[in-house]
């Protein structure tokens, strides 16, 4: 399936939903192959495409998923879906672009507010709390507001998951916000999530808990850190540029249009 699907240019051939969605019964899901082999996968999840594909060849998962998708991605500046795609009369809807910050970098000092304690997450305890403040933080976010306790779960049964760099900030018992770490198994960092409460905007909690990662990271000896971030979230973009983090790369969504 579409764990033979290496990736190219460095960019993972599916995104995180979508490989913990591969034996999903709400999920269509199809595969190309040539010769016994394997040569592409593709998923729809209420019309939300993703298509992994080694060769042009395998464009046939397009035409055979075609009628049920609204939307797909695209992985990567150099991938090869990209053209496909634009012939087939798509258009690039939403760009997701990967920056990047060396860890020899130094990390700003920043502290939290006197009644803001920053601890791991729980596994068994938090899930609930953490899903309401994630889908009010991303509530115009289509893909990361959606996570459900399903989601969440399966997320936490992946191999890379670590509570220990999942940090969230209390005061009292109420969730201000949080950031997700992710180490990769070539040795890199990510910044997988970052939210902040609607009811704690204003705090510089962001930065206080974007740099708790960072250092993390920098302490579990990753080299570089990567993230995704929208194009149009410009002070997100701002934030992450301000301790050196750099475009490097980017996934596209594209719609029939």
């Amino acid at each position: 399936m579409a764990q033979t699907i290496e990736k190219r240019d460095g960019q993972p051939p599916l995104s995180d939903r979508a490989l913990t969605r591969l034996s999903s019964p709400e999920v269509r899901h199809a595969v190309a192959t040539s010769a016994d082999t394997v040569i592409g996968y593709g998923q729809v999840d209420a019309g939300n495409a993703e298509v992994a594909i080694t060769d042009p060849s395998a464009e046939v998962l397009l035409d055979a998923l075609a009628g049920d998708i609204d939307e797909i991605w695209s992985h990567g500046t150099r991938s090869v879906l990209r053209p496909l795609l634009e012939q087939r009369g798509y258009r690039a809807a939403r760009v997701l672009h990967q920056l990047r910050r060396r860890s020899s970098l130094p990390v700003p000092a920043t502290s939290a507010p006197d009644d803001v304690r920053i601890e791991a997450f729980r596994p068994g305890h938090d899930e609930q709390t953490w899903l309401a403040v994630n889908a009010a933080a991303f509530a115009h976010h289509p893909e990361q507001g959606g996570v459900t306790l399903a989601d969440l779960q399966a997320l936490e049964a992946e191999d890379w998951f670590s509570a220990a760099g999942f940090f969230l900030a209390w005061r009292g018992d109420e969730l201000l916000g949080y950031h997700w770490t992710k180490t990769h198994p070539d040795g890199n960092g990510e910044v997988y999530v970052l939210g902040i409460s609607p009811s704690a905007q204003g705090l510089g909690l962001g930065k206080v808990l974007l740099n708790v990662g960072l250092r993390h990271l920098a302490d579990a000896g990753c080299p570089e850190v990567l993230l995704y971030v929208d194009e149009n979230n410009t002070g997100a973009m701002h934030l992450y540029e301000s301790v050196g983090f750099h475009r490097f790369d980017a996934d596209t969504q594209w719609r029939k249009g």
